[in-house]
């Protein structure tokens, strides 16, 4: 009669390194900071590996160790990719700055310029009259408030005088 045992070699690792796969695969996704899922993705990697070639030397059965296998594996595909990204976001950046001003240079001929230049100077114009007309405005208002202050000054300046002599 022979008996089947089947062992348990390799399946704590399998159990870890599914843990930390599916931490590093939740934390890939997150922008910016998908990078740091390098970190327990590359454990979660060496705690499968040798968890699953325990398992192979023991015959033990490999389910888990195949799934943190997998999730790791993406975990740290995607950790890397964001890495590679940020890594150079500042190269594209400046290549995507030079080819917008680049079409902008070819759309804008010198005749579109000079419509530009003539339509800013029209509207300089336009904003002096209008600083202008303003200024004139608060002026009056000014003289005005100033004229009614001083009444008020001269009627409080009575009323003391009044008090004064009352006494």
């Amino acid at each position: 009669m022979e008996e089947n045992i089947r062992s348990n070699a390799g399946q704590g690792l399998g159990i870890a390194g599914l843990v930390l796969g599916i931490i590093a695969l939740i934390i890939s996704f997150i922008p910016c900071l998908g990078m740091w899922a390098l970190i327990p993705g590359i454990i979660a990697i060496v705690f499968s590996a040798i968890g699953f070639s325990q398992a192979n030397k023991a015959n033990a059965p490999k389910g888990i160790l195949i799934a943190a296998l997998i999730l790791s594996i993406m975990g740290t595909s995607i950790a890397a990719w964001q890495m590679y990204m940020l890594r150079n976001a500042p190269t594209q950046i400046e290549k995507f700055g030079k080819e917008i001003q680049k079409a902008i240079d070819e759309e804008l001929d010198d005749e579109d310029m000079k419509d530009l230049e003539k339509a800013m100077e029209e509207l300089e114009g336009q904003i002096e009259e209008i600083s202008d007309d303003s200024m004139q405005e608060a002026a009056k208002a000014a003289s005005k408030a100033l004229k009614e202050f001083s009444e008020e000054v001269e009627k409080v300046a009575d009323d003391v005088d009044k008090e004064k002599d009352e006494k």
